[in-house]
């Protein structure tokens, strides 16, 4: 099985970048082999002004990669990984050798949809209403929201 890992260098001893969209690598580890047989240079998504989601989901897709392992990935690019029958496993640090083990020995699990962990909904929003004379009315509210999914 060939899985992508977003990767701030080239080798298992990097770190995994917490980015998938504008990651600087991608690590292409094939479980079958016990090695990596693939690097992709992400570079040009880190100046992109939008799309590197989809750009990145793309290349890793192109690869053969069957998983990816990352720390978040955004919807748009969530879309296109699913689409094309790659799981997710997400909201991952460290190391990128110590986050392929933990895939392989069952201590990382893929997402079942986008909002899982690292992908919770956020937002906040403000309003307010001033009206003239003695009737004067604000309000506030903000919210933070979570996919709610079940996780494998």
């Amino acid at each position: 099985m060939k899985i992508a890992i977003s990767a701030q260098g080239t080798d298992m001893a990097s770190e995994v970048d917490p980015r998938f969209g504008r990651a600087r690598y991608f690590v292409i580890f094939d479980t079958d082999r016990d090695r990596i047989t693939q690097v992709i240079d992400n570079q040009a998504a880190q100046d992109a002004a939008h799309g590197a989601g989809i750009g990145a989901a793309t290349k890793v897709a192109e690869a053969g990669a069957e998983t990816v392992i990352t720390g978040r990935v955004g919807p748009k690019a969530f879309a296109v990984l699913h689409a094309a029958g790659i799981k997710i496993v997400s909201n991952i640090a460290g190391r990128v050798k110590d986050a392929v083990e933990n895939f392989i020995n069952g201590k990382a699990h893929p997402a079942d949809g986008p909002g899982c962990d690292a992908h919770s909904g956020q937002g906040m929003g403000m309003g307010g209403r001033r009206g003239g004379g003695a009737f004067r009315g604000g309000g506030a509210g903000g919210g933070r929201g979570g996919c709610g999914c079940r996780r494998n």
